[in-house]
């Protein structure tokens, strides 16, 4: 016996049911939204030194990035910290110095006419400007890894993130 093939009338538009597509598209903004990290570069947990002469920094002041020199451990509560790290662009993970000499290196060279990164100038030095903020219990020698490496780059304009003293 042969068998007919079901035909079945349309309305001759050629409709397609998007209720499947509009599903996977929702689950997959859901998906994005509970594994993305949304971090900033200020959320690292340090507590800045005093100072008793400050100057205010604008806000709209040209930087081209941050490094936060924190406890390694960002949730501990020590007093004095024994482990420090490097922190910059917002990850959570602090840099070595054998990590940061190639980004510094990279951002010592960064040219941004719309940013007013001007670059390396002839003689190869920087002109760009680097911001550090440095936890007030870190060693000096922390903070002293981080400048030779800043000289090693050729990157010579950098400002440093202190507290202004309250009696001031």
């Amino acid at each position: 016996m042969a068998r007919r093939k079901k035909t079945t009338e349309g309305d001759g538009t050629g409709a397609i049911d998007l209720t499947p597509m509009i599903d996977c598209v929702f689950q997959l903004i859901i998906f994005f939204m509970v594994v993305t990290q949304i971090t900033t570069q200020e959320n690292v947990n340090l507590r800045l030194p005093d100072a008793i002469s400050a100057n205010k920094e604008a806000h709209n002041a040209k930087k081209i990035f941050t490094v936060h020199i924190a406890s390694a451990n960002q949730s501990s509560q020590e007093a004095i910290p024994k482990d420090w790290g490097w922190f910059c662009f917002g990850e959570p993970r602090p840099k070595s110095p054998d990590e940061m000499r190639p980004i510094l290196d990279k951002m010592a060279s960064l040219v941004d006419q719309g940013k007013d990164y001007a670059g390396r100038n002839a003689q190869g030095i920087s002109e760009n400007m680097i911001y550090v903020r440095c936890d007030a219990r870190c060693p000096a020698g922390e903070f002293a890894k981080l400048i030779e490496l800043l000289v090693e780059v050729k990157m010579y304009k950098i400002k440093v993130a202190v507290m202004k003293d309250a009696a001031q």
